[in-house]
């Protein structure tokens, strides 16, 4: 069977429904039949945006994502775009954690290869040494990751043990955090950034580049 010659529903809308069902359900809940049943079309018409179901997950995380954009100018200071963008990256899958297992795989799903692109030409630009370039933005997507998942899995967790009973004193600071998770994020990443710059700076010296770079 062909695919349609028209599109039924906008890419757009496929792509907002299928986030709702990965949200609400989970990943195993989405299929082709699944998203054409809630757009009230056949399935297939869904192949005239995607070629697959795999694009559709890409398309998914893309959407919630699209807060996470690389700066079109040099005015800002590049430690607080890439800062804020790391903050936003980690808000986004906050929001939506289904799509953590998805985006471990961003690499090989070649999911927002355009924008990390476009943030080490401008990292680059604006005199952050290039050799340090790629050790920020893993390690600043290693934390947006890390953290997401590791405050989701805590979230998720449901069991109705006595564990807080048999740990009294975990069970008491778990109740009595005092900084927010942001804040801790926040404080986590901006870390990162200048502990890998040091680090940079100690094996390789002062770089030599734009000032404000180390």
């Amino acid at each position: 069977m062909g695919r349609p010659k028209q599109a039924l529903i906008s890419r757009r809308k496929t792509l907002e429904v299928a986030l709702r069902i990965i949200d609400e359900e989970g990943l195993d809940a989405l299929s082709i039949r699944r998203l054409g049943d809630e757009l009230n079309v056949r399935g297939i018409s869904l192949y005239h945006h995607f070629k697959s179901k795999e694009h559709i997950l890409v398309g998914a995380c893309e959407l919630a994502l699209a807060a996470v954009r690389t700066p079109h100018t040099t005015s800002t200071d590049w430690r607080e775009w890439l800062l804020d963008n790391c903050r936003k990256y980690y808000q986004a899958l906050r929001a939506h954690p289904n799509l953590i297992p998805i985006l471990m795989r961003r690499h090989p799903l070649r999911i927002g290869l355009t924008e990390h692109n476009a943030t080490a030409g401008l990292l680059a630009v604006q005199g952050v040494p290039v050799g340090a370039i790629m050790p920020l933005m893993d390690a600043t997507e290693s934390s947006a990751l890390g953290c997401a998942a590791y405050e989701s899995a805590i979230e998720a967790d449901t069991k109705g043990d006595d564990w807080h009973e048999a740990n009294p004193f975990l069970f008491h600071v778990s109740h009595n955090a005092e900084i927010s998770r942001l804040a801790v994020f926040d404080a986590i990443t901006k870390a990162a950034v200048e502990a890998i710059l040091a680090q940079y700076q100690a094996e390789h010296g002062p770089a030599k580049g734009k000032s404000g770079t180390a």
